[in-house]
């Protein structure tokens, strides 16, 4: 929930002091860690909010009174339902990653001129630096990395992800690429702080290892955590500084959007509404075995009534005229169901998530139609997209600085492609009726283009030529066995 010191102009000034302490050589780990401990403490709360292993309704107080209540305190997971269903829908299948050959391609009059002059042009090709560094990125399960970088980025805000030069027994060096929780890391502009958590075998205690990265070199701080030996500091001591090998900032930032709030930041307040309405439902259908006994007709004091039930489970009346009942409350189901969806519809729309359950997704709606039922999603995943891009390209910054210092290979990132395949059905059967009545309109190429499993539409002509055999000369053509042949029949 808001609280005055998570305020965004609070959370721009701290990055403002500590950018600046970097830059002049000043940086105070411990002020850090002060000033940041709200930020943190409240990435993580919204990370567990997600995962729903602590909610706001789970400190919800039981009912101060004698009388038997239950106090359900159920979560309806709307968090997980906002988060997932954008990672899914974003970034559900694996980012492909690819060259930009663009300079190496001929234009259509170029592509004519050469047909008819037989000149033979090679086909465009990728450059060995690049087959070089898709192999380290496979080698470093980035795809595998992708899912919970984008998990973190909707639930929390930002995401982090760790490229780290390690040099293994032999002298080797090695890139470990590792996602970063939220609420344990920085990035400005001149540099980035991580934390992680080691153990001392000596000691026999846990520590967090501070480590702050600069484009010329790391400085590593250690704290002992929860110790009580009072010989060791609970602040942070420098452990020394190195010279940092890839003159890079190996740390790379995922933000979810500018002021990096996550996905259901403005939308909270009703999700917990909705824990609370369900809670209470819940209460109100388990409440019917606890419910109040009405007795008429004779006066029963509590020490009679408690013996009785306690000893046979039955209230023996010794009036004839008395008579005893039990008195419950009446569901009201129109009213919880309208409460409930109401609460919900809220939810999606200030979340600009999709309810699958409406009835535009029952029905027999048009591709068309349910493509403006989600276009909220996609307008909000593009921004999501745009932002993953970009750390995308840190890390592939970080990848290529690796193998011009270590593998002596220089890799031109600016030209690497980034494409990012939507999970949801494509309606074939309006695309099939609709693309053809844009021919005398828009040129062949252009609409194969909106083909959305057609990734590359030369691929797909010549597989096409090749198919009609169109690729071969008449004069050659008869040799595969045409009409134009010289073989005779022989007896």
């Amino acid at each position: 929930m808001f609280q005055s010191n998570l305020s965004l102009k609070n959370y721009k000034r701290i990055r403002t002091k500590y950018a600046t302490q970097i830059e002049v050589g000043e940086f105070d780990p411990n002020g850090f860690m002060s000033d940041m401990k709200p930020f943190f403490d409240d990435r993580e709360r919204k990370y567990l909010a997600y995962t729903s292993e602590k909610n706001e309704i789970d400190s919800r107080p039981k009912p101060n009174t004698k009388i038997i209540k239950v106090n359900n305190k159920i979560h309806a997971g709307m968090f997980n339902i906002v988060v997932d269903q954008a990672v899914n829908h974003f970034i559900g299948k694996p980012v492909k990653l690819d060259y930009d050959v663009s300079t190496q391609k001929r234009n259509l009059l170029q592509k004519m001129k050469d047909k008819f002059l037989g000149n033979q042009i090679d086909s465009p090709t990728t450059p060995e630096e690049f087959e070089s560094f898709s192999q380290k990125v496979e080698d470093m399960r980035f795809n595998m990395l992708n899912t919970d970088t984008a998990t973190y980025q909707g639930a929390c805000g930002v995401a982090f992800r760790l490229i780290e030069p390690k040099q293994i027994a032999d002298k080797e060096w090695e890139l470990w690429a590792s996602n970063i929780e939220p609420w344990r890391a920085e990035k400005y502009e001149n540099g980035a702080i991580y934390i992680k958590e080691k153990y001392d075998p000596y000691m026999k205690k846990y520590y967090d290892e501070l480590v702050l990265v600069t484009d010329k070199e790391i400085t590593t701080y250690n704290q002992y955590v929860d110790s009580n030996i009072s010989s060791i500091s609970p602040a942070f001591k420098n452990m020394g500084a190195v010279v940092n090998p890839l003159n890079i900032i190996y740390l790379s930032e995922f933000k979810n959007n500018t002021n990096r709030y996550c996905d259901f930041e403005v939308a909270e307040e009703i999700s917990d509404a909705i824990d609370r309405t369900l809670s209470d439902q819940q209460n109100e259908v388990e409440q019917f075995k606890l419910a109040y006994m009405l007795i008429t007709g004779t006066s029963m004091n509590e020490k009679e009534a408690k013996s009785m039930m306690e000893s046979l489970g039955i209230i023996n009346l010794k009036d004839p005229n008395a008579k005893a009942e039990y008195v419950t409350k009446d569901l009201l189901k129109d009213f919880n169901e309208y409460h409930i969806d109401l609460l919900k519809k809220q939810f999606y729309t200030i979340c600009k998530a999709i309810d699958f359950n409406d009835e535009v997704f029952k029905s027999n709606s048009s591709g068309e139609a349910r493509k403006w039922q989600i276009i909220t999603l996609e307008a909000k995943t593009n921004t999501k997209e745009q932002y993953f891009t970009e750390g995308l390209k840190e890390c592939s910054d970080t990848v290529a600085a690796f193998m011009k210092q270590i593998d002596k290979v220089d890799l031109d990132t600016s030209k690497l492609i980034y494409t990012f395949t939507r999970s949801l059905p494509t309606d074939l059967s309006y695309l099939a009726d609709s693309l053809p009545k844009l021919a005398p309109y828009v040129s062949k190429r252009t609409i194969q283009s909106q083909i959305p499993f057609v990734t590359d539409v030369d691929y797909e002509n010549e597989m096409m030529d090749a198919e009609s055999s169109q690729q071969y000369p008449d004069s050659e053509y008869g040799k595969l066995g045409g009409g134009d042949n010289d073989q005779t029949d022989t007896k």
